[in-house]
């Protein structure tokens, strides 16, 4: 498994999730805030278990299920407040 690109991956989506517009989200939202955090705590994990090579193989699937769903519930989020701004598209110009 390329664990270094996935390493990479996730570095960068942690940069985007540090992005001002969603640290604003964060304040609003204390739950939007834990699910960054539990992201946070998985990657960790992750490299952890990346750079102990006495880890087990077999608790890797785990861990990378729950990274798995961890970014599913962010994107949800994210999704949900789009759709919010959906009545943009319908605006026009008074003329």
């Amino acid at each position: 498994m390329e664990i270094d690109k996935l390493l990479e991956n996730l570095a960068v989506i942690s940069q985007i999730l540090k992005t001002p517009s969603l640290t604003n989200q964060i304040d609003k939202n204390p739950n939007f805030g834990k699910k960054i955090k539990e992201f946070e705590t998985l990657v960790e994990k992750v490299k952890l278990q990346h750079g102990d090579f006495s880890a087990s193989d077999e608790d890797l699937p785990e861990l990378l299920n729950e990274l798995y769903l961890s970014i599913q519930e962010i994107d949800t989020y994210c999704d949900l407040n789009l759709q919010k701004l959906n009545f943009l598209e319908d605006l026009r110009p008074l003329s």
